[in-house]
């Protein structure tokens, strides 16, 4: 999720810092854990010091997010002697980071206390038996300050196997001069009332098409796939778990993903990821686009053709939906559920740190994250800061997570190379979505 919002919330240049030091119980240090000590050195890292009485625990994230969390980090250990924190940094790669973290908490490793866990591999470990049960620690008092939808995606099994960090959602940004063109006082909110002003949006300030999205063969067209079933009033799976991807809701969404890539889209849509759809409503050519909270900046900086006129709205609703509802991204914090009491006992103290108001804020305002915890998107500071966030806010609550499924990886493929083929008319909709059940279903 590369964007930011607004100049102050533009990407940073992540730096890798590899410092990875075994529990203060763990000593003396194992080979493993003197080979990562070299590994800092070479690296240029800093290993910091815990002092006696401290209990060290170690949190690996990936370095997408380095430079920001460190400077939390420091200033977590600064701020008391109870709990020491060491930062083991890992390749900005989801990918590379899910094996790192199957690979030790399979094996019962204990050598990394807290992790960092993209939010669609929550079910993937809990499933495994891999996680602290939070649910001890976080009351519904607590976590219901928290947007649902985060609290909802860090649940399997009806326990709260993570915990929300920071957050990221899609949302539809619009042509604001064009709608005043056409003397459009209320933005549309289903799919319908953006479809009638298709043909008047044609020519007006440079619009050649109603929407831009992303429709490849890949992870960004399954977060637009699944927003058009739950717009419809859809869902991928029963609250058992069990698939229900062929059901009458999310067939009709899924035509209606066919049909704006047929009728309202480029035609070279169905190759379209973030950065091809972005490139299209950017110069202008574009009524709408659905993209991720952070293009907000991209749309209105310099070189931009539509600066400073782009507005923002939630996902529209079809037949049979209640409300827009947005795909969520982001990060959850989960802990090693083979630690001892005391450094399970640690790792809470320091989520709880990680996750407070102030941290949340700061995270917020150096890392260009969106935060989790509702109070956040109403503080004064940050709205100076972020003003899009007052309207984000009502975007991002109703954001839901795709679908929980231990067997994520493998769902998501089988969802790219259906969907896909009714998008390009391959098959019909029908027909990919009968087949998608059934590789749904052997994956149980």
């Amino acid at each position: 999720m590369k964007k930011k919002v607004l100049a102050m919330f533009l990407a940073t240049t992540m730096v890798l810092s590899l410092t990875a030091c075994g529990s203060s119980e763990k000593t003396p240090a194992t080979e493993a854990e003197n080979a990562a000590t070299e590994a800092t050195t070479e690296a240029g890292g800093e290993t910091t010091q815990a002092s006696a009485d401290a209990v060290t625990i170690n949190f690996s994230f990936d370095q997408g997010v380095g430079e920001p969390t460190q400077k939390i980090v420091d200033e977590f250990n600064d701020s008391q002697d109870e709990v020491h924190v060491n930062c083991v940094i890992l390749p900005q790669d989801a990918g590379a980071v899910h094996d790192d973290f199957v690979n030790k908490l399979a094996s019962e490793d204990t050598s990394v206390d807290v992790m960092a866990l993209d939010v669609t591999y929550v079910a993937e470990f809990g499933a495994a038996d891999w996680l602290l049960d939070l649910g001890d620690y976080f009351d519904s008092t607590t976590t219901d300050q928290y947007l649902a939808g985060t609290i909802e995606g860090a649940t399997y099994d009806g326990k709260l196997v993570a915990f929300p960090w920071f957050t990221n959602a899609s949302a539809l940004f619009y042509r604001s001069d064009v709608l005043d063109e056409l003397g459009v006082t209320e933005v549309p909110t289903t799919y319908e009332e953006w479809e009638a002003l298709a043909e008047k949006a044609k020519g007006v300030n440079g619009v050649e098409y109603l929407a831009s999205f992303q429709a490849a063969q890949s992870e960004s067209m399954v977060c637009d796939w699944v927003e058009y079933l739950w717009n419809h009033g859809g869902e991928v799976l029963n609250e058992d778990g069990t698939p229900n991807i062929n059901s009458e809701a999310n067939i009709k969404g899924t035509q209606k993903m066919v049909d704006w890539v047929n009728d309202y889209a480029p035609e070279g849509v169905t190759t379209y990821t973030e950065t091809e759809s972005e490139q299209v409503f950017l110069a202008g050519k574009s009524l709408l686009i659905r993209d991720w909270s952070g293009f907000w900046s991209s749309a209105n900086a310099e070189g931009s053709d539509v600066a400073g006129k782009v507005g923002v709205t939630t996902l529209p609703v079809g037949e049979g939906g209640a409300e827009g509802h947005s795909c969520l991204g982001g990060l959850d914090l989960v802990v090693n559920k083979y630690i001892d009491d005391a450094h399970k006992d640690a790792a809470i103290k320091f989520i709880k740190y990680l996750t407070s108001y102030d941290t949340e804020k700061e995270m917020t305002l150096i890392a260009a994250q969106p935060p989790v915890l509702k109070a956040v998107y109403e503080d004064a500071d940050i709205l100076k800061e972020i003003p899009f966030y007052a309207d984000f806010y009502n975007v991002i609550q109703g954001g839901k997570s795709r679908p929980l499924s231990p067997s994520y990886s493998k769902l998501s493929d089988a969802i790219q190379r259906n969907v896909h083929e009714a998008l390009t008319g391959e098959v019909t909709v029908e027909d990919a979505l009968n087949a998608l059940q059934a590789e749904a279903e052997s994956l149980q």
